[in-house]
């Protein structure tokens, strides 16, 4: 998978081999919920803050020249998605929880790329007292780009 950085790098430089065709990215940022995830029974015990950005990259040439809802990715089925895996079942890990909010938008909508960046805010237990510990998971497109982007 060539990450988005990379795509934009080569399509600076005149390299369109990765920037075929029209290319747009839908981003929720700061999606925030509570959730009992951590690596300790300590950590699980009580929940704690948890923030999400991501992005999800791909053809949108139909909801783009239509201006229905009907044909785009819908943001709130988006954040809800994700926050109900934020607010459901424990994970030890920030990587696992990444992972499992990326593979469940990747099957909602599997022509599109997804990056999914999840931040632990203020973790317990880290020395120098960082605002945050983030992953960022980034799942390729599974299938090609369809006319509608919210199949």
């Amino acid at each position: 998978m060539v990450s988005f950085r990379a795509r934009a790098i080569l399509a600076e430089k005149g390299d369109s081999t990765y920037t075929l065709g029209m290319s747009t990215r839908v981003r929720l940022a700061n999606l925030r919920f509570e959730g009992c995830h951590g690596a300790t029974e300590a950590e699980r015990s009580l929940p704690r803050r948890f923030e999400v950005d991501l992005e999800l990259e791909g053809d949108f040439d139909r909801p783009e020249r239509s201006d229905r809802l009907a044909d785009a990715v819908d943001y709130s089925e988006v954040a809800s998605l994700v926050v109900g895996i934020g607010t459901g079942p424990v994970c030890h890990l920030v990587e696992t929880l990444a992972r499992r909010m990326a593979d469940a938008l990747g099957e909602r909508w599997p022509q599109l790329a997804v990056s999914v960046e999840v931040r632990k805010l203020n973790p317990p237990n880290c020395p120098g007292s960082p605002s945050y510990a983030a992953v960022r998971v980034q799942r390729p497109a599974s299938r090609p780009s369809s006319p509608k982007a919210s199949q």
